[in-house]
Formats: structure tokens, sequence, C-alpha cells
């Protein structure tokens, strides 16, 4: 008899998974801190609010200011002035650190098919009598960039060009996709794609 059944496995996993960014945001909330710190000192000294919140003024003043730079970023994400940065560090993250991209869509969930601000849709192509999980990277005059990854591991694989009139693929969803190569083929339910 297993100790460890399949849900307690998924509740660990999500807890660990749930701990690592908590303690990552933290420990940079930490540093932004020590490094802001001075910032917020001259903040409160030039509006001469030292007697407010005592002796967190100070800090609370930091934290404030922390989170309208991130406001600010966040403002800068949402107008596109910065949007092709955010794809290229997650392209970079991915070459990296490829079972990230697995992690990501198999525990935080399904995003819509097609998605158009999605740096990867996935597909089954079609290809003589059988369907590859692939994925559309670009598309660009007309040709499909289209990466067809070894399973269980997206390290590897091949990439390759398709004119957009010729290419037979159907969209499928990025976590059904991410199952299925996570599991050589048994999950993901990709079959009913194909009826």
């Amino acid at each position: 008899m297993k100790f460890f059944n399949k849900s307690t496995n998924a509740i660990i996993l999500g807890g660990i998974f749930f701990l690592i960014p908590l303690l990552v945001i933290i420990l940079l909330v930490t540093h932004a801190l020590q490094l802001l710190l001075p910032v917020g000192r001259e903040i409160v000294k030039v509006l001469g609010i030292h007697s407010i919140f005592g002796a967190a003024t100070v800090t609370i003043i930091t934290l404030l200011f922390i989170i309208l730079i991130c406001y600010f970023a966040g403002f800068l994400v949402k107008k596109g002035l910065v949007n092709s940065w955010g794809q290229k560090v997650e392209d970079k993250l991915f070459l990296l650190l490829p079972s990230l991209q697995i992690l990501k869509y198999r525990l935080l969930g399904d995003n819509p098919i097609k998605k158009d601000d999605d740096n990867w849709k996935a597909i089954l192509l079609k290809e003589d009598i059988y369907h590859r999980i692939a994925f559309i990277i670009a598309e660009n005059d007309g040709f499909l960039s289209i990466f067809i990854p070894d399973a269980p591991r997206m390290d590897a694989g091949e990439i390759r060009y398709f004119s957009s009139e010729t290419c037979e693929y159907t969209p499928i969803a990025m976590k059904d996709a991410m199952n299925a190569l996570n599991s050589f083929g048994r999950d993901g339910n990709l079959q009913n794609y194909i009826k």
C-alpha cells in the first residue's frame, strides 16, 4: 500500500509550487526594501511625515514607492511599450528550463485555445495518417514556424517551416498538450480533438 496516493502527491506538489514563488517574492521585496530604504528616508524628510506611523513610516513609504514602481511597470506593459520584452524573457527562460513550461501549463491550468498573446500555440499536426503534438512558434509572411518536441522532455525536438495554406493542424489546449507529452500520450484526451 502506498503511503502517498495521487491526491496527496498533488497537494504536496501544489504546496511546494505555491511556496517557491512566495519565498522568491519575499526575498525580492526584502532586497528591494534594503535598496530603496535610503530613497524612502529622503521622501520622508522632504514631506516631513516622520511621526505619522512612528518608526515604521520609512518602511511604509518605501513599500508604497515599490508599489508605485510596479504599477508604472504594469502600465507600460499594458500599453504595449514593453510587451516584446516579456515574450523575449519568457522565451529565454523556457530555453534554459524547458520543464518550466510544462509545469506552467500543467499546474496553473488551461489557457483558451488560440489565445493571441500566448507565446506558443499547441496543435495536433497532421502528418500522413497520424497526428503529432507540436507548437506554432511564429507566423510570418504566410509561413508557420513549428516546433515538434520529443516526449516527455521538451529540450529536444525539431523545427519545421510550413506554408500556412498547406499545413494541416488542429488547435488544442496547452494543458492537454503538456499532459500528453509528460505521460507519453496516455493523458491529455487528444483523441477528442482528432474526432
